[in-house]
């Protein structure tokens, strides 16, 4: 049930409607903005959104400030750092899952122990369709946003620090599927025998390690074919929609990567240029992998990707499991790691080895048989 003074009703045509303040008329009346969404809580993680938006920083508030404003100048002012992606997730986690249930706390009140009781029932009733609890890498997600604005609270003189650390779930370290040697060479070889575009996409991940956002921006400008160059400056991005009372909440874009290392120059082999040079003369677009004037989603990429590893009698698994399949590769054929790593964008070696290197037991086997030749 809505709350008293909330302002908050259910339309006839099953839409939920908020009405909000936004300021006076000449004549002293106030002016009323409608905000819509499909349920209760989301219109209410709207009105605090649009209230929070016009808050002044600058200006010393005697109120205190509730969780729920907080958390939405900890996203205003992060809104440069957390683009793209991060961005969508991170107000998709903050509406449907933190605002409904502490966004009403004084910040003063958020503590340890509301915390805990907060992430519990996330871990084991969390799912917004009430069929059981979110996994511990999605509720960890959920207590880094938490924590992080409890910071921005204390920097601002908003509230005084927690007596002790929030406690986050351990990530869950899920081994990801990679394909083997003999899995590639039946993928590549009826990709370079059936030839369209969506299958230069699979090769170009496989041979050079692009994620899927990266492959679906790829335009043939970004392809030097007299140094046999692959430019990797752009990626599709899922962003917040520009209408805040359409039902569309967010839209696809071209945007430039998240980090600095992600923007890079990589070699193309002698195998995928003639790849790409055969294609590119029977191309109708000015992306690599689309047949229209317009780039492919990544989720309609994905499911084409899927139809194509069924078809060869591939085992499923997920579009940036071609990535993984490359680095593990290049370390099976002796590639330095501090190479691979600028391959794949990587900021450091560290994540390349930790995240991305699948050693296989016939590599771990030829290792160890390095041991035995020291001894002879």
């Amino acid at each position: 049930m809505p709350k008293r003074g909330e302002n908050i009703h259910k339309r006839k045509d099953g839409r939920w409607e908020g009405r909000l303040k936004t300021g006076l008329y000449s004549n002293g009346k106030s002016v009323y903005k409608s905000i819509y969404g499909k349920t209760y809580s989301e219109v209410k993680s709207k009105m605090y959104f649009e209230k929070s938006n016009s808050v002044n920083m600058n200006v010393i508030r005697t109120r205190e400030y509730t969780f729920g404003e907080v958390l939405i100048l900890w996203s205003n002012t992060n809104r440069a750092k957390h683009r793209g992606t991060t961005e969508v997730k991170y107000n998709y986690l903050i509406r449907n899952h933190i605002l409904p249930e502490l966004g009403d706390f004084r910040v003063s009140n958020i503590t340890n122990h509301v915390l805990n009781d907060f992430m519990e029932r996330k871990l084991h009733s969390g799912r917004l369709d009430k069929k059981g609890g979110l996994s511990k890498s999605y509720v960890r997600s959920i207590m880094i946003i938490i924590n992080s604005a409890l910071e921005f609270a204390v920097s601002q003189n908003m509230c005084k620090p927690l007596k002790t650390v929030i406690y986050k779930p351990s990530p869950e370290k899920n081994r990801l599927t990679i394909l083997s040697v003999s899995e590639q060479r039946i993928l590549e070889s009826n990709l370079i025998r059936k030839m369209n575009s969506t299958g230069i996409g699979i090769l170009i991940s496989l041979n050079t390690g692009l994620r899927i956002g990266e492959v679906c921006a790829l335009s043939w400008e970004n392809i030097d074919f007299e140094n046999r160059v692959m430019h990797v400056c752009a990626t599709v991005i899922r962003v917040k929609s520009d209408n805040p009372d359409s039902d569309i909440t967010t839209k696809l874009m071209i945007s430039t990567p998240k980090t600095k290392s992600s923007v890079r120059d990589i070699p193309i082999s002698s195998k995928l240029y003639n790849i790409l040079k055969e294609a590119y003369r029977e191309t109708v677009s000015k992306y690599v992998i689309s047949d229209t004037s317009s780039f492919i989603s990544p989720r309609t990429y994905e499911y084409r990707f899927h139809k194509i590893l069924n078809e060869y009698g591939i085992s499923s698994v997920n579009y940036h499991a071609l990535r993984h399949t490359f680095a593990t590769r290049c370390v099976e054929a002796g590639m330095d790691v501090k190479t691979l790593s600028e391959i794949l964008g990587h900021s450091n070696v560290s994540i390349t080895l930790n995240t991305y290197v699948h050693s296989s037991m016939d590599l771990k086997r030829k290792q160890i048989e390095k041991l035995d030749a020291l001894l002879i």
